[in-house]
């Protein structure tokens, strides 16, 4: 009888435990991209012929491509089909010349673990760099013509 309470017992401890690691997941929330978003993107980005859209928490949609230079890119549009932000991920062994020479000027040695050209309606392109200084994370940013601000 011991026995076979022990058993029932243990038997509910691991339902119970088992039940505890299952993970819910989370679905993502279905959405249309509207027709001036996506009339905006196929106006500037013609010749992409694959892209994955998302949604970011504050309501702006995403597009995830492979540009015409082979670079991941991911623009950013309101819900009217204005343009927020154009982000170009870079491949941190092939840097732009003026941004390689500028970042081993002031840290040379230092390795770059990311580099995206940021463009924003109404401010000038930039670079946002981000290298690891002694096992520390450091952002950079750099103007086109390779001045760094920190």
């Amino acid at each position: 009888m011991k026995n076979t309470l022990l058993i029932l017992c243990a038997g509910i401890l691991f339902g119970f435990s088992a039940q505890a690691q299952k993970k819910k997941v989370k679905t993502k929330e279905k959405f249309t991209v509207p027709a001036s978003v996506n009339n905006s993107f196929k106006g500037t980005y013609s010749d992409v012929a694959d892209s994955k859209w998302s949604k970011s928490y504050n309501g702006y949609y995403l597009a995830d491509f492979t540009n015409a230079s082979a670079q991941k890119q991911i623009v950013e549009y309101n819900a009217d089909g204005a343009l927020v932000k154009s982000r170009i991920f870079y491949d941190v062994n092939a840097l732009p010349e003026n941004i390689s020479t500028s970042l081993n000027a002031r840290y040379s040695g230092v390795p770059v673990k990311e580099l995206v050209r940021m463009e924003i309606p109404g401010v000038a392109p930039y670079y946002k760099a981000t290298i690891d200084n002694n096992g520390r994370k450091k952002e950079l940013f750099i103007s086109e013509e390779g001045i760094i601000a920190e």
